[in-house]
């Protein structure tokens, strides 16, 4: 199996939370580092991190993440590398584009923002072991992330003009042939969560553990 390279977008301005959201301590680390860890106990894993309005304020925080900015770096079995995007205002997509320009063009991915959780080993191993161009973990009823996208898919994205209507990735793939795409029930609704709100931090907080 092509082990996905998981791949962590903070490149936003947090706005809603007023802090950077990766930076949350979440149960003595911040946020970002206890997401990255999430995805250990995968074979080879590696992370990469995208990042934008507030990398400085990572790299002061977690020196890993500015030692990888450069080359990959082995943190604590987890390989991890750092993107700046340098243009952060223009959103999510295009931190994802300056991101997948950095990875094995044979590689598969999973695409997740930071503020969803990534989800337990159970639903994790589900996406990586289903096989399809584009697999969705879905829950209630609702889509989610991470998204798991094969090479053929997401080398396309990194051609899309920014500024178009089309540089979004769920608009990518509503424009791919159906048969491509798999909905794949999970247990878990974190991975339709987004933690936006200190609200939404401090329940979150409420019902997990480290």
């Amino acid at each position: 199996m092509n082990i996905p390279v998981l791949i962590l977008l903070a490149g936003g301005k947090s706005s809603r939370m007023g802090t950077p959201k990766g930076l949350l301590d979440y149960h003595g680390i911040p946020w970002i580092v206890a997401q990255i860890f999430r995805y250990k106990n995968i074979e080879n894993p590696k992370v990469f991190i995208g990042l934008g309005y507030d990398y400085k304020q990572y790299f002061d925080a977690i020196p890993q993440l500015k030692q990888a900015s450069n080359h990959s770096f082995l943190w604590n079995g987890v390989t991890i590398r750092t993107v700046i995007n340098k243009h952060p205002e223009n959103g999510a997509f295009s931190t994802l584009q300056v991101v997948l320009k950095e990875i094995d063009k044979e590689a598969t991915v999973l695409v997740l923002p930071t503020d969803v959780p990534l989800l337990k080993n159970k639903g994790l191993h589900a996406i990586l072991n289903a096989n399809n161009t584009i697999v969705i973990p879905v829950c209630d009823g609702k889509n989610g992330h991470p998204v798991k996208l094969k090479p053929e898919f997401w080398r396309t994205l990194t051609t899309i003009d920014i500024k178009a209507k089309e540089a979004r990735l769920d608009r990518q793939i509503k424009k791919q042939e159906p048969s491509s795409v798999s909905f794949l029930n999970v247990m878990e609704n974190s991975v339709y969560q987004n933690i936006n709100t200190m609200n939404d931090w401090n329940n979150y907080l409420l019902i997990t553990k480290r």
